[in-house]
């Protein structure tokens, strides 16, 4: 701007002095040119600088991983059960059903015997001072019993069925029954009646306990 004005100023000084010198010279009085102030030129305007709005960086959404699908558990097919038709069965009578159960007339239950482990070898020797007399050896033939139901005393070998069970320990007690507390058999007037050996103190519990597994080893 200073530069600018020092040109203006020095345009005019040398215009004024021109001029003396015409007029010194007998030149006609020229009129000295108005001399416009000089134009102030525009100021050098400086743009502002707008101020750029500050950018935020986007804001980045994850991609949202999609779920691992599971697929269902599909439970099979119930396979509907084949209905067989409910048969009634026959029923046949066995001959155990039919049969009564051997059991002694007299009452009691299980001696101590019953619960005792017998020994075969001991219980022959019983068998054969006791009970040979009236079941034959190795108890194979029963003796006649006049007036009884059956007219013989029963074989123990084989024996009445009913007395045997699976069960081993089942068989002992029927058994027990019968040498503990006798037991006399049907008829009007039976001769042979079956002695209790328990119950009269014939015999000990041990001594029971022999002849019954005596009398089992004799039906295997």
């Amino acid at each position: 701007m200073q530069k600018h004005n020092r040109k203006l100023t020095l345009i005019a000084f040398t215009t004024v002095f021109t001029t003396l010198i015409i007029s010194a010279c007998g030149g006609a009085a020229a009129v000295p040119p108005t001399i416009a102030p000089p134009t102030s030129a525009p100021p050098t305007t400086v743009p502002t600088a707008v101020p750029q709005p500050t950018v935020a960086p986007p804001t980045v959404v994850p991609t949202a991983v999609p779920p691992t699908t599971v697929p269902p558990t599909i439970a099979p097919t119930p396979v509907p059960a084949t209905i067989v038709p409910t048969v009634k069965p026959t029923i046949e009578p066995t001959a155990a059903a039919d049969t009564e159960v051997a059991r002694p007339s007299n009452p009691g239950g299980p001696g101590p015997a019953a619960s005792l482990v017998g020994n075969i070898a001991a219980g022959t020797k019983v068998f054969a001072d006791q009970c040979v007399k009236c079941h034959g050896e190795q108890g194979k033939v029963g003796k006649t019993n006049p007036g009884s139901t059956d007219g013989t005393v029963p074989v123990l070998n084989p024996i009445d069925a009913t007395l045997i069970d699976k069960d081993n320990k089942v068989t002992i007690v029927n058994l027990d029954l019968f040498l503990e507390h006798g037991s006399t058999p049907g008829g009007k007037n039976p001769v042979e009646k079956m002695t209790a050996f328990g119950d009269e103190k014939k015999l000990t519990p041990q001594q029971i306990a022999d002849v019954i597994a005596y009398v089992i080893s004799l039906n295997k």
